[in-house]
């Protein structure tokens, strides 16, 4: 089942992500990193909520040409969303261990 994004706005001062779905439903998520693989851009983003709950829980959607337009849309794939998902997760640790080792030297 895929679920092709149609609209994307990106509000850069605030990070957040506004897509469109098919159906018209837009969903708000917060930008967290984005990566090329294999000649595919992929994008983690945190669904925007105002409570802590799913905080810990990414999205990871591809940018795909579809009509001419650049688009975000979902991977069909377990395998590929799975393989991505633990790039995210280990540049999501180095980082975590960047500021880790940074904060210890000062």
């Amino acid at each position: 089942m895929s679920e092709d994004m149609n609209n994307t706005f990106l509000d850069e001062e605030e990070g957040i992500i506004e897509l469109e779905d098919e159906d018209g439903n837009v969903t708000r998520f917060e930008f967290i990193d984005a990566m090329e693989y294999n000649g595919t851009t992929y994008y983690a983003l945190v669904p925007e909520s105002d409570d802590d709950e799913g905080a810990d829980q990414f999205v990871v959607l591809k940018e795909q040409e579809i009509n001419g337009e650049s688009m975000l849309a979902t991977i069909d794939s377990d395998e590929e969303y799975a393989s991505i998902g633990e790039i995210f997760l280990q540049r999501f640790a180095e980082l975590a261990g960047y500021d880790d080792e940074d904060g210890e030297e000062e």
